[in-house]
């Protein structure tokens, strides 16, 4: 069912609460603490929030489901139907050893806390905030007397022996927290809104002696920043992790300040938590050790690259020069050697004539093709073991070398050097062989 115009008045003004959580979490807080009940208190935060929800909803389901609104009579006569859950909240506080009046306090300065951010909201009348107001005072004065009589007349007939098990728990649940904290390798310590350690757990203890640290400056025990806890939180902010060595040892520690006000609403306190990575910082230190010798190298390795890159660019610049030389070369030997043979061919009739102009023009071409075996054709004149003598004279050789590399005798090589001579025209010249066989390009 829709919301009928007398909840639509100020109902969205309530159902904003829920969207001010930390408004509400202070305004209690400061009720707490102005009606001495802060101190005392146990409830975490999200208790606290919890307590908050648990008030809302049924105000809000009233609002839907309702469309005639509710009244004192109505919330007291139906009970059942909207706060149980809240009496049985009052019932747990009750074996937990609270008493009567400091619960009904307690809500008392929760209700006042839910007016203050009422009050202080923007964009609503003032009419809807009055509407809003005596809204929750109506169902916080319902829940007033349920908690009353239901203090009266439920919570007498619970035995001693229920309140006694009950702290029997609480007393367990206290020492289980303290051995888990007792148990675990991280070194932790208390301090209150002053910075003084108040407390710390069993690890810390075997560290450091607890009159090195207790009921002294948690900055001056651990050799932190700062000279207030202000100062401290800017230095090391919650929350956030920072590593430090301490101790005047080689441990490093990964410490974290903690406020335990995100807890339990009624703590000033902080909790320092040390964690000690000394391990995991060595090997860190190993891994960048490599992954900076390895950035080295590569960086070594890419300037390396980039000087092979200069080279090969100018050895192929080089190259393209060399051979558009060649080209060149080759142009002109065709163009004052082949042509003009060529043109004489076509025009003698002497067949004669022709053919010599014809073994002209073949050497010439056979001139054109560098480093080629046939580069001169009065070389395939050679046997092949002449060839093999002549390629090891034009490579520097003496006779004798020539002799035991191709194991002759060195008669016999200079049989071959006489041959070689001969066949290439040589014979009473006084030309070196080495010089001609360099010069004609002999293929090895």
């Amino acid at each position: 069912m829709a919301e009928s115009g007398y909840a639509g008045r100020y109902m969205e003004l309530i159902r904003m609460l829920a969207e001010h959580e930390e408004s509400y979490l202070q305004h209690w807080s400061e009720r707490m603490r102005s009606a001495g009940y802060l101190e005392h208190t146990t409830a975490k935060r999200v208790d606290c929030l919890q307590a908050l929800g648990d008030f809302l909803q049924p105000v809000l389901a009233h609002a839907r489901e309702r469309a005639e609104g509710v009244d004192f009579p109505w919330l007291i006569a139906h009970h059942g139907e909207w706060g149980q859950r809240l009496i049985e909240s009052a019932r747990r506080h009750r074996m937990r050893g609270i008493t009567a009046d400091m619960f009904l306090g307690c809500f008392k300065t929760f209700i006042h806390a839910v007016l203050d951010v009422i009050e202080e909201s923007d964009g609503f009348p003032e009419t809807q905030k009055i509407l809003a107001r005596r809204h929750i005072r109506l169902y916080g004065d319902a829940l007033e007397v349920l908690f009353v009589q239901d203090w009266t007349r439920t919570l007498p007939d619970l035995t001693r022996q229920r309140l006694d098990e009950a702290n029997r728990l609480l007393t367990l649940e206290k020492c289980r927290f303290e051995n888990i904290l007792d148990s675990t390798s991280d070194l932790i310590v208390v301090v209150d809104s002053e910075g003084i350690v108040t407390d710390a757990n069993s690890a810390m203890k075997e560290v450091t002696s607890l009159d090195d640290i207790l009921n002294r400056p948690v900055w001056d025990a651990l050799g932190l920043e700062g000279q207030t806890i202000d100062e401290l939180l800017k230095y090391y902010p919650p929350g956030i992790s920072c590593e430090m060595s301490l101790f005047e040892n080689d441990s490093v520690y990964r410490m974290q300040v903690n406020p335990l006000s995100s807890v339990s609403l009624a703590s000033d306190q902080y909790m320092i938590m040390l964690t000690n990575i000394t391990a995991q910082a060595a090997q860190r230190e190993v891994l960048e050790t490599i992954v900076t010798e390895k950035t080295d190298a590569l960086r070594r390795e890419k300037e390396q690259l980039e000087e092979m890159n200069i080279t090969l660019r100018n050895v192929l610049k080089s190259i393209d020069k060399d051979r558009g030389e060649m080209f060149d070369e080759v142009s002109a030997k065709i163009n004052s050697l082949v042509v003009p043979a060529l043109e004489r061919i076509e025009s003698e009739d002497d067949p004669s004539i022709r053919k010599g102009y014809l073994t002209v023009v073949r050497d010439q071409l056979s001139r054109l093709a560098p480093g080629s075996a046939n580069s001169d054709p009065l070389l395939l004149k050679l046997t092949h073991m002449e060839t093999k003598v002549a390629q090891f004279i034009q490579s520097g050789y003496s006779s004798k070398d020539i002799a035991h590399s191709l194991n002759l005798s060195v008669e016999t090589v200079q049989t071959h050097r006489k041959n070689i001579r001969a066949k290439l025209g040589l014979r009473g010249k006084r030309t070196s062989l080495y010089a001609h066989l360099k010069s004609a390009g002999l293929s090895s």
